[in-house]
């Protein structure tokens, strides 16, 4: 089966996206091995880049206090990618679940990024306000090549 316009192109987008996902998570996996060992797992080595020292002890507290929660939202995007490689593995794609399959596979990865971005909330109320600052104008020259404020 040839795969054609918007279908086609819906599938192709989720397997780069899986790729990317795929590659990172593997990248941190090697990254762990090769350096601080599992201590670390998902929220050391290049996510504390750019993290000031006196942050680094709250952050690390913080989502190590949620670990079980991180752990269920990552299980659940597995299973959902896994759902969508079992559609797409078979001989003929049915349309109608490849859209369920994917469209699961979005909800759940939203919910991750949203638990995250209410971690990274989290983390923000308890840091001092230099701290806090600090990493903001990091994270703006990080994310966007801004300058702070105070360049």
């Amino acid at each position: 089966m040839t795969l054609t316009g918007r279908t086609g192109t819906v599938v192709v987008v989720a397997l780069i996206a899986s790729l990317c996902v795929n590659l990172l998570l593997a990248g941190m996996t090697l990254g762990e091995r090769w350096h601080d060992g599992p201590r670390h797992r998902f929220f050391g080595g290049p996510m504390m880049m750019g993290v000031p020292e006196e942050a680094r002890p709250l952050m690390k507290q913080v989502f190590e206090s949620h670990k079980p929660e991180f752990d269920t939202h990552l299980d659940a995007i597995r299973q959902a990618r896994m759902k969508v490689a079992d559609v797409l593995k078979a001989d003929t794609i049915d349309q109608a679940q490849l859209d369920q399959a994917l469209a699961e596979l979005s909800q759940r990865s939203q919910a991750m990024r949203q638990f995250g971005l209410q971690v990274m909330v989290e983390i923000a109320q308890k840091l001092p306000p230099d701290v806090r600052r600090e990493m903001a104008d990091q994270w703006s020259k990080d994310r966007f090549g801004r300058k702070s404020d105070s360049d």
